[in-house]
């Protein structure tokens, strides 16, 4: 641990490149929880892949008016913003003026803008523009590249950003959750959207040159996706998001300097892609692991349920209860639903609800009668 802070203190490749991952999935996670909550986890896709296009026609149009090409890091933010933020009010407009559904109209608009991009892209690589190598490693990232001015803009873009959801926070809220109660109080539906669609363009953008337009959308969705797994509380969901794209951002950009020939982007996305499976499997209240202990516990406490009751009634229409026993065998015929009444008997005997007074022969301690007396009560008996 110490030599990792070291090296981070006096590497300074490697320091920027963490500062930035950092920024980056912090933005990213917190900001992405809206469009994870929206149903609208594609818009991720949508403007990451979008982005590109307007990243080649800035680039385009600085050689068009200097005669040479310009790889101008926030005149290439700049144009992959608009791009972005062009593609889903496209995205919009034909999901409220057609019938055209969202997530059509997303891929729509995902295969147009993005194909437009890898056209101009191949045409540019193809042409005798000088500076134009470095452009396609916005397709997948490079790290490697972030320099000090890079984190500075992150830093900048992304607190504004974050600032910008703070401010609107109500309004965000409204109406992610209910846009048409937004509007009878005085939340302006379209504004909001714009605004909304506008911070995650920013959050994005500010990682193609950390992840890439491939794999950027991961950092949207995969930090919200495994917070949502541990609350029902959007303070708490967005906290939680944003600690996790952190995480996801610092570690990447670690392991990806201790390990040689291993990229800082995919590494990112794949720390983030083990946290969420962690949350889907071990979260308290939604994990898979879990509700199978839930599920565990719910038939273990109807197995015990049950034979408690009929070893009650048994008992309770017996001459001699106090000393006399059943066995398993008639114990399991009071009851027409066929369950394990072996396996109930040797969870109660741990639990000490029954004691075996002979081989095979059962019957309840007092613990199990209070227990038993209990259930009828809860039936109404």
């Amino acid at each position: 641990m110490e030599d990792i802070i070291k090296l981070l203190l006096t590497d300074y490749t490697l320091r920027n490149v963490a500062i930035g991952a950092s920024i980056l999935g912090l933005v990213s996670g917190s900001l992405g929880t809206f469009a994870f909550l929206r149903k609208e986890s594609l818009m991720g896709d949508v403007v990451a892949h979008s982005s590109l296009l307007g990243i080649t026609l800035i680039f385009i149009l600085t050689y068009l008016l200097t005669g040479m090409g310009l790889k101008n890091e926030p005149m290439l933010m700049l144009g992959a913003v608009i791009s972005g933020i062009i593609a889903m009010i496209f995205v919009s407009k034909i999901t409220s003026d057609s019938r055209i559904k969202s997530d059509s109209a997303m891929g729509i608009i995902l295969a147009i803008f993005f194909g437009g991009g890898m056209f101009l892209l191949t045409m540019i690589q193809q042409s005798n523009i000088e500076n134009k190598a470095g452009l396609s490693s916005y397709l997948f990232g490079s790290a490697a590249t972030i320099s000090h001015q890079n984190v500075w803009m992150m830093s900048v873009l992304g607190f504004i950003a974050v600032l910008l959801m703070f401010i609107f926070w109500k309004e965000f809220k409204v109406h992610t959750f209910d846009p048409d109660f937004g509007e009878t109080i005085g939340v302006n539906r379209k504004n909001t959207n714009l605004l909304i669609i506008s911070v995650i363009v920013i959050a994005i953008v500010i990682g193609l040159q950390a992840v890439g337009v491939i794999l950027m959308v991961a950092l949207i969705v995969a930090p919200p996706s495994a917070a949502r797994q541990w609350t029902n509380n959007l303070k708490i969901m967005t906290i939680i998001s944003a600690i996790i794209g952190l995480v996801s951002g610092l570690i990447g950009a670690i392991a990806s300097s201790l390990v040689s020939n291993l990229p800082t982007g995919p590494t990112i996305v794949l720390v983030a892609t083990f946290i969420f499976i962690i949350s889907v499997l071990f979260s308290p209240k939604r994990g898979i692991i879990s509700e199978l202990i839930r599920k565990y516990k719910d038939k273990r406490r109807i197995l015990i349920s049950l034979a408690l009751s009929d070893m009650y009634y048994l008992e309770m229409n017996h001459d001699d209860r106090m000393s006399f026993g059943h066995s398993s065998k008639v114990i399991d015929k009071m009851n027409p639903i066929n369950y394990n009444i072996q396996k109930s008997l040797t969870i109660m005997k741990s639990e000490g609800l029954v004691n075996e007074v002979a081989k095979d022969n059962w019957k309840l301690t007092d613990k199990g009668i209070d227990r038993a007396k209990m259930i009828q009560q809860e039936k109404g008996n």
